[in-house]
């Protein structure tokens, strides 16, 4: 049996769009975030759109390099906002 996934959809404007099993959304603006340091390589549109889902974490870039947030961490985030 198959169990429905969070799935992940990359906005314009430095936005993401969480989708949830349960019908919720969740669209998180990112465009404060990309200011600060842990964040700060996220500027460039191009490493931004690589944005995928892996497990439990949004996954940006490749191998070493790659910058790595929980979906928890990024909730917790815009709520702040």
């Amino acid at each position: 049996m198959n169990t429905p996934e969070v799935t992940l959809q990359v906005l314009p404007e430095y936005q993401l769009k969480l989708n949830f099993p349960n019908g919720s959304k969740a669209t998180i603006d990112m465009k404060g975030r990309i200011q600060a340091v842990r964040f700060g390589r996220l500027s460039s549109p191009e490493l931004f759109c690589t944005a995928r889902l892996v497990g439990s974490e949004v996954v940006w870039g490749t191998g070493a390099h790659s910058i790595r947030a929980s979906i928890s961490e990024l909730l917790d985030a815009m709520q702040l906002d």
